[in-house]
């Protein structure tokens, strides 16, 4: 019986070892990628450096070492205005397939065509599109700013553990498809301006205008904030908003610090 306890107590170390136990810890190293080489339009990625370097990851830029991000553990793709080749994405694939992360922040239209980002997102196999809209809020919203956007809508997930409220800064709205998961979603007050019109229409709103009263309690209208999908042994995090873990901006403090948005930062690279 100790003979047997002993055998499949070596077995499964080594299928663990060689990533063939369905759900292993990934053969992938704690090296964070930040892609600066394609134009990115996001925001100060300070403190996302700091977040990693305190989990203990190496953080390397593409402008350096170029773009080679199956290499890696994590990528970071923020708000890039140049499209990604063939070849660039297929890289990313690899990543994944490894057990890589790859983290995805959009931004709003006009100030940014999510475009490149959906070209990654159609080509991974992640079913998350970035919405060109603005997302506004005159109800739920931080210091007056109606596009400056919070949110305590949160679904149960690694991401959202410790979360009571996070601020989105000028922000897209998400689209999640099959094999994804809504990690948090717009409040019942959220609207949006869209591409044709951009114009702040209570007819644009998410509710379509109606009043929330009239509405079951069994109703939830779904508008996807930030978005996680597993491709292949690997996970995507999308969120439509690059300056809600930024280091600076228009406030005494970082935007990161704002409500629990470092604790979601913190949550990413720990997923």
């Amino acid at each position: 019986m100790r003979k047997l306890l002993l055998l499949v107590t070596v077995v499964v170390f080594a299928l663990v070892l060689t990533s063939c136990w369905p759900g292993s810890i990934p053969l992938v190293p704690k090296t964070l990628l930040i892609d600066n080489t394609h134009s990115s339009k996001g925001g100060d990625i300070t403190r996302i450096v700091q977040a990693f370097q305190a989990k203990g990851y190496t953080v390397f830029y593409s402008s350096v070492v170029g773009f080679n991000p199956e290499s890696y553990g994590a990528v970071l793709v923020s708000a890039p205005s140049v499209a990604y080749s063939t070849a660039e994405k297929a890289k990313l694939s690899t990543l994944l397939s490894l057990g890589g992360k790859v983290i995805l922040l959009g931004e709003w239209f006009f100030y940014y065509d999510n475009s490149p980002l959906n070209a990654i997102t159609s080509y991974i196999g992640a079913n998350i599109t970035f919405n060109n809209n603005l997302l506004l809020d005159n109800v739920n919203r931080f210091q007056s700013n109606s596009d400056w956007v919070t949110t305590t809508k949160f679904e149960s997930h690694p991401l959202s553990m410790g979360l009571s409220k996070i601020v989105l800064y000028a922000a897209c709205t998400l689209n999640a498809g099959l094999n994804t998961f809504v990690v948090a979603r717009a409040e019942s007050t959220s609207y949006t301006a869209s591409v044709e019109s951009l114009e702040l229409s209570e007819a644009t709103s998410i509710e379509s205008g109606i009043d929330s009263d009239s509405f079951s309690s069994q109703v939830i209208i779904v508008v996807p904030l930030v978005v996680t999908a597993r491709v292949g042994f690997g996970k995507v995090v999308a969120v439509g908003d690059s300056d809600l873990f930024g280091g600076d901006g228009a406030l005494p403090g970082a935007y990161v610090d704002q409500f629990n948005n470092l604790k979601l930062l913190q949550n990413v690279v720990d997923w």
